[in-house]
């Protein structure tokens, strides 16, 4: 998923999920707490 700032809209991270389930963070700057997951769609 894409990781959004809620004021900016500008993607600020990813959340990537592990083979075990897992969920991570990869920030692409500085962590945040304002922001919504928007769902990664695949290309047809």
């Amino acid at each position: 998923m894409r990781i959004r700032c809620k004021r900016s809209e500008r993607v600020v991270g990813y959340l990537y999920q592990w083979n075990n389930g897992d969920l991570q963070p990869a920030w692409l700057n500085e962590a945040m707490t304002d922001v919504r997951y928007e769902p990664m769609v695949d290309a047809a």
